[in-house]
């Protein structure tokens, strides 16, 4: 399998996870965050789930999968160890739903890479299926590289960003400043906050 990163906006979108347990878990957590209308179909659910139900992020059938629970779905997630009922889901899937199926990459056309966020910059880490464990390790050695700081920054540059395109500048200088601001002294606030005063004087 050759799987081609996208960015895609889950804002709303119905997706169904059949499992309960410690898989569709952290699936549901990681999907929440995004928007997006995460419904779990299983007899039973994990402590963190029932947290997540209380608090009206999920939504939960009590009960065995039913090919009409993934009928209007935008994404399908695999998340039971029961194979056959991993390949019923699999079965029941419409053409052209997308498909995670948690344990078999190779069964489905959606993987969750590994993720590290800072505010607007996201980093991800896939090895297509091959070594889940692989890709969270090379995320807990950028985090430190890529710390809170960029948080801030990533704001900054946007910001910076906007005022530049709109400004008065000349096209090739503002080509410069986009690039200025990439030095590392900018992940300092005090520089950014010296920078944008700078700006605002040129409009």
């Amino acid at each position: 399998m050759s799987s081609m990163p996208l960015m895609i906006d889950l804002q709303d979108k119905k997706i169904v996870i059949v499992g309960g347990g410690k898989v569709a878990t952290r699936r549901a957590t990681s999907l929440v965050e995004y928007g997006a209308h995460v419904h779990i179909v299983s007899p039973s659910i994990t402590t963190e789930l029932h947290t997540l139900l209380q608090q009206q992020r999920v939504t939960w059938s009590e009960k065995g999968f039913e090919p009409q629970d993934i009928s209007h779905a935008y994404l399908v997630i695999i998340a039971t160890d029961q194979p056959e009922v991993n390949q019923y889901v699999k079965d029941s899937l419409p053409e052209g739903m997308l498909l995670n199926h948690a344990a078999d990459a190779s069964a489905g056309d959606v993987t969750f890479p590994s993720v590290l966020k800072r505010g607007k910059l996201t980093i991800s880490v896939s090895t297509d299926g091959a070594s889940p464990k692989l890709g969270r390790q090379i995320i807990s050695t950028l985090q430190d590289t890529y710390d809170e700081r960029y948080e801030n920054y990533i704001d900054f540059l946007y910001e910076s960003r906007q005022r530049i395109k709109a400004s008065t500048i000349e096209p090739s200088r503002k080509q410069a400043l986009l690039q200025h601001v990439l030095s590392e002294d900018y992940l300092d606030e005090e520089k950014q906050i010296e920078f944008m005063r700078w700006l605002q004087s040129q409009v």
